[in-house]
Formats: structure tokens, C-alpha cells, sequence
């Protein structure tokens, strides 16, 4: 009898941090559509009138996103940036 209770106890818990965890990733701010000319709050992370075109988990993503425009003509230069969590490529245009 203990151990079903222990184990009811354990589940509810489970799904207590379970929902816990999913409304705040739903209360999360919106994630910035690509394409985006950098505002005030990332003038810091580039040049003025860089563009902000994605965030990659890796700097080898962010790279190969980054040259791939350069080959297709859609940018001249591009830069990752060390964001807090991911790499964030900006390019010229």
C-alpha cells in the first residue's frame, strides 16, 4: 500500500513540474522573425544597419548559414555573434 502511494505521490509531482515547465515556456517572448534590422536592444551585437537573419545552436551552423548567403548573393559579409544562448548571424544587407 506504501509504495502506491509513494508512487501516486511521485506522478503527481512529475506532472505538477511537467505543466509548471510547459506554461513557461508559454509565457516566453515570441522569437523575432527573421530578416529583421537589428533595434536598440541588439545594436551592441553589430554594426549599425546589419541585418539579423537567424540564431544557430552552433558556431559551425551559424558559419555555413552565413556562407551559403554569401554564395547565393543574398550578402557580402556575415558575422556569428556569441549570444547568451545561441550564435546569431547578422549580415550587411
Amino acid at each position: 500500500m506504501r509504495n502506491r502511494i509513494a508512487a501516486g505521490l511521485l506522478a503527481a509531482a512529475a506532472l505538477v513540474g511537467t505543466v509548471g515547465l510547459g506554461a513557461t515556456q508559454a509565457s516566453a517572448t515570441p522569437a523575432r522573425a527573421p530578416h529583421q534590422v537589428a533595434d536598440q536592444d541588439n545594436a551592441a551585437d553589430a554594426p549599425p544597419g546589419w541585418v539579423l537573419r537567424g540564431k544557430y545552436w552552433t558556431h559551425g551552423g551559424c558559419v555555413e548559414a552565413g556562407q551559403d548567403g554569401v554564395q547565393r548573393h543574398h550578402w557580402e559579409e556575415f558575422q556569428c555573434a556569441n549570444g547568451s544562448l545561441q550564435w546569431i548571424l547578422w549580415t550587411n544587407r
